[in-house]
């Protein structure tokens, strides 16, 4: 009885705890601001200058979980500390710059895959455990009948 409810516990942790996540892919877009500021108060003419960051869509916070892959090739895995208009910065000091990167995918608990593996993990505890019982019920019925 000890072995089949830890058994059965095993399974459940197990398929608790795999396959209920998966990686979604974000939207990264460049964006430009232009300004424009005098350069001194006398003068007419105006000097221009483009202010360039990039917008994440939906947004990135702090402990996130995200898969990268970069221009030159590589590609990883990452926890997001912070991120900045032009860099993604890591919980271990990875700084990655968004203009880098060729696609950004962020780890999200999958609803489906979570209600498919707890209903798994609960039909298999009630199978294992109408089976204990059943065997434990019969053998205790054989011994009646043979002690009679």
């Amino acid at each position: 009885m000890k072995h089949t409810l830890l058994l059965s516990s095993v399974i459940i942790a197990l398929l608790s705890v795999s396959g209920c996540s998966s990686y979604k892919s974000l939207e990264l877009s460049q964006q430009q601001v232009h300004a424009s500021s005098a350069s001194s108060a006398s003068s007419a003419s105006s000097a221009s200058s483009d202010y360039t960051y990039y917008k994440i869509d939906p947004p990135l916070y702090g402990g996130d979980v995200v898969q990268y892959s970069l221009r030159n090739g590589s590609s990883g895995t990452l926890t997001v500390k912070r991120t900045t208009p032009q860099t993604l910065i890591s919980d271990d000091g990875l700084v990655i710059n968004l203009s880098d990167l060729v696609s950004l995918k962020r780890k999200e608990i999958s609803k489906g895959k979570t209600a498919a593996a707890v209903g798994t993990g609960v039909v298999s505890t009630v199978v294992v455990v109408t089976a204990v019982v059943g065997l434990a019920f019969g053998a205790g019925m054989v011994a009646m009948l043979s002690a009679s």
